[in-house]
């Protein structure tokens, strides 16, 4: 939630990961980041730099590119995502909607929150007062 006031609690933890493609190619080495309850952050770099690829890491998505986490840890609210299926961090809260495929693009952005709304199981209730 946006509104909130940052705190010492860390909603994501991404501890000193290397990424390998094709069990040959190293991407990422030592790459550190946490996002604390209620902060936004920014990963910025050039193109090659390894936004998207750290990106995937974090949401589970390496596999289909054949890419691997040999080193460091992501946590998502204490958890370990270690060899997490994708959809099950999609209903855990952890959910990557990749830039430029323009999936939803006719959807209004209020459609879209819906839209990503879809697994929650807290009601709609809760839903609208999230909207």
């Amino acid at each position: 939630m946006l509104d909130s006031a940052p705190t010492t609690e860390k909603l994501l933890e991404v501890n000193n990961i290397e990424v390998i493609y094709n069990h040959v190619i190293l991407v990422l080495k030592g790459v550190s980041l946490s996002v604390p309850k209620g902060g936004i952050v920014a990963l910025l770099g050039g193109n090659g730099a390894g936004k998207t690829t750290t990106l995937k890491a974090i949401s589970g998505l390496l596999k289909s590119e054949r890419g691997d986490i040999t080193k460091g840890s992501v946590s998502y609210r204490g958890a370990d995502l270690a060899g997490r299926d994708p959809a099950d961090l999609v209903s855990s809260g952890v959910i990557q909607v990749m830039e430029g495929r323009h999936c939803f693009e006719h959807l209004t952005v209020e459609e879209n929150l819906l839209t990503g709304a879809y697994t929650r199981k807290d009601g709609k209730g809760a839903i609208a007062a999230d909207l």
